[in-house]
């Protein structure tokens, strides 16, 4: 049962990415990827509540920003709290991870992660040591390419592919590609998107969908998985609010 909450949590932390209060939302609409926001998500498997997420985007200072996600999940008497931080620069809509932090609390052993995203490589600042990566690729982690993912959107790109460090130090290459527009009701509201798809190679039965809102500075307003045609993870934007700079 433990070994199940830990995949689900760490469905959730790879599908989304404590924050301050959430507000209701707003109804203006906000064009700029980079405007600051807080957002909370109400997360299910099913008809089972698992519990909630919620994700940050702050502005720290001239073009440097702060992108954070957080999950307090339950199953029965189990549970799994996470937390993950990107600092982060923005220069001409290119993201350039700095620090990334994650930490992992709960049922179980508790985890964490510091990685430091440098000119001489990805350091592992627990360990004191470089990973053994390609240092001529842009590397991101698990939240900052979430942000790259929504400036490219706004750009116009309808596919688009990331090369990542994840929390268990790993490298990952994640595709993704625009499918379609589709008008979705969430406990939010109703609010029209744009629906990527996530590209995999190795042949595997999970499908990870998500939906972008374009007119909220592409908000992700959900994101699915399923697995052999089960659903195995499903958040959906609940409420958001967006902060001036």
């Amino acid at each position: 049962m433990l070994n199940k909450l830990i995949v689900l949590s760490s469905v959730v932390l790879s599908l989304l990415s404590v924050a301050p209060a959430i507000a209701q939302q707003t109804d203006v609409k906000i064009n700029n990827v980079l405007t600051p926001f807080n957002a909370k998500y109400k997360v299910a498997k099913g008809r089972l509540n698992l519990g909630t997420a919620k994700r940050q985007l702050s502005q720290i200072g001239e073009n440097r920003y702060t992108f954070s996600y957080f999950s307090d999940l339950s199953l029965l008497i189990l549970s799994d709290h996470r937390r993950e931080t990107s600092e982060l620069t923005v220069l001409k809509d290119q993201v350039t991870p700095a620090r990334y932090l994650f930490k992992r609390e709960g049922t179980g052993t508790d985890k964490s992660t510091t990685l430091a995203f440098m000119y001489e490589g990805v350091k592992d600042l627990e360990k004191q040591k470089f990973l053994p990566v390609d240092n001529n690729i842009q590397w991101y982690d698990e939240v900052s390419y979430q942000l790259q993912m929504k400036l490219d959107l706004a750009a116009g790109k309808t596919e688009m592919s990331y090369y990542l460090i994840d929390h268990k130090k790993r490298d990952k290459l994640y595709k993704f590609k625009v499918v379609g527009e589709e008008e979705l009701t969430v406990p939010a509201g109703k609010i029209n998107t744009v629906k990527l798809q996530r590209i995999r190679d190795d042949g595997s039965d999970r499908v990870t969908e998500f939906w972008l809102a374009p007119d909220l500075g592409y908000l992700l307003v959900r994101i699915r998985q399923l697995r052999d045609g089960s659903e195995v993870a499903d958040a959906q934007l609940e409420k958001y609010v967006f902060t001036a700079f």
